[in-house]
């Protein structure tokens, strides 16, 4: 893969979770696998290699696409390793928002030729590894990143005056962290102040686990988008935007941010699209030494969910396959030579 130094920043990472996504108002905020349908049947990728993939989808002029990363880094640690992955792009030609997200336990091949979780390449090599591995993974250019931390979610959320949003069950948890070390949020639709809103991302105690906190993060970005292109939100934009730039480390500009922020008028009559790359559950067998829990997917197929969801604007609506599917998924028939 090439090398992206013009991407690679000196600012530490900092604290997990979402960014201002949708990139709507100058830089819209923004993973993994629970233990969930157990199979160990042989993994997808040890029988797809790179070269047979289809190629790279050219860069597309009409729109700018921004890879939100939440790392798991502890407050003092200068790295960790990405427990949220949204790809957001920006479709003037289609006038769409479109946000994949990307479970952080999906398996995919390092450049030593490898298997790890896509989440490792930040620890690795930083958000420059992780967008050049997003790019390979799903087949589409991406122009930017922003990694971001626990507080410039909770800060930015309060500073919009918080986001209305259903909470579709019970959440209790503990944490165990030292700041926002309790999850409790009762179900229903309710406005959701900052720290609230944070456990409503961070939380994967569920049937799906992480898969369905990446629905629920969706479902964040997709309120934070309404909430930041009300008319009364849109004028604090540009204070809101420098507050922001403290908390989040991007190789995108205060132009480039002030840019989009000009543009969130335009933006708000978009129509949001959102899904997670499809995949199957692989939980760890006892019988195999250094076993992790994966989210599989088949190479083939996500780069051809990437073009139909990115270019085509179909939503594959459950992400969750059978892992017989995830192993022998092939192109559709009349699909298989585009």
């Amino acid at each position: 893969m090439s090398e992206r130094p013009h991407r690679e920043k000196s600012s530490r990472l900092t604290k997990y979770v979402i960014r201002f996504c949708s990139v709507i108002g100058g830089f819209v905020v923004l993973g993994g696998v629970g233990a969930y349908g157990a199979t160990h049947l042989p993994l997808a990728h040890s029988h797809v290699q790179a070269a047979h993939l289809k190629h790279m989808l050219p860069p597309d002029p009409d729109r700018e696409t921004i890879l939100l990363i939440g790392t798991d880094a502890r407050i003092g640690d200068p790295l960790g390793n990405s427990d949220v992955l949204c790809v957001v792009s920006l479709d003037d030609k289609h006038r769409r928002v479109e946000m994949m997200s990307i479970p952080r336990d999906t398996q995919v091949a390092f450049p030593d030729g490898r298997y790890h979780k896509i989440n490792d390449a930040l620890l690795q090599g930083g958000p420059s590894l992780t967008l050049q591995m997003v790019e390979n993974l799903i087949g589409l250019p991406v122009d930017h990143y922003a990694v971001t931390r626990f507080d410039g979610l909770v800060n930015t959320i309060n500073r919009i005056g918080g986001i209305d949003i259903n909470v579709p069950a019970r959440m209790h948890y503990y944490t165990g962290d030292k700041q926002y070390g309790v999850i409790d949020l009762k179900p229903g639709q309710q406005h959701l102040n900052g720290e609230q809103a944070l456990a409503f991302v961070r939380f994967r105690h569920d049937a799906l686990g992480d898969i369905g906190r990446t629905e629920r993060q969706q479902a964040f970005l997709t309120a934070l988008k309404q909430q930041l292109l009300r008319p009364a939100t849109i004028p604090k934009l540009p204070g809101l935007l420098t507050a922001v730039s403290r908390s989040v480390d991007s190789d995108m500009t205060l132009v480039d941010m002030g840019r989009l922020a000009s543009q969130a008028q335009k933006y708000a009559g978009y129509k949001t699209i959102h899904e997670t790359l499809p995949g199957s559950f692989h939980d760890p067998n006892p019988n195999v030494p250094n076993d992790l829990s994966y989210w599989v997917v088949n190479p083939r197929q996500a780069r051809y969910a990437a073009k139909q969801f990115f270019a085509d604007g179909i939503v594959q609506q459950n992400p969750v396959q059978d892992p017989a599917q995830t192993h022998t998924w092939t192109y559709p028939k009349l699909d298989k030579d585009k």
